[in-house]
């Protein structure tokens, strides 16, 4: 037989999820998305791999009260979305939405999702264009986090 977890708990712990990305957990920060060339790592604790950088947008976070986190989706705070500069041209093969938070025992702990990148709202992080341009603007559009 299969688990359910409830709309509540699934809140909770989405809001557990965003809080550390948005740096609430010590370093009153918010997240980083770094887009990446190239074919996205075995899981979130990899390296990135021959990947090369082409963007990152700083600053991203997820709602407001309770971080947004509701139906079991947690959204981004932002709905116009964030934005950032191209560092090369390049086609977008996959992003890591990443914080790092401090206070856990005096250590530190790197928080990060891995995720595809496009411009269908199917994709895991939505983005204006997957062609990049040096010195050209990406946009982040959507990052849902969700529990089915």
């Amino acid at each position: 037989m299969a688990l359910f977890l409830s709309t509540d708990l699934k809140n909770r712990i989405l809001g557990g999820i965003t809080d550390r990305l948005a740096g609430t957990c010590g370093t009153a920060g918010t997240a980083t998305l770094s887009i990446y060339d190239g074919a996205q790592p075995a899981n979130a604790d990899t390296g990135t791999g021959v990947s090369n950088l082409l963007c990152q947008i700083v600053g991203i976070g997820w709602g407001s009260a309770g971080l947004g986190a509701t139906a079991g989706t947690a959204n981004l705070a932002n709905t116009a979305g964030y934005t950032g500069t191209c560092i090369m041209t390049g086609l977008a093969g996959w992003g890591r939405l990443q914080s790092v938070g401090v206070g856990y025992n005096g250590s530190a702990a790197t928080f990060r999702i891995d995720g595809d990148v496009g411009t269908s709202a199917t994709s895991g992080l939505v983005i204006n264009s997957v062609s990049f341009t040096s010195a050209g603007l990406i946009t982040l559009l959507a990052a849902p986090i969700l529990l089915p």
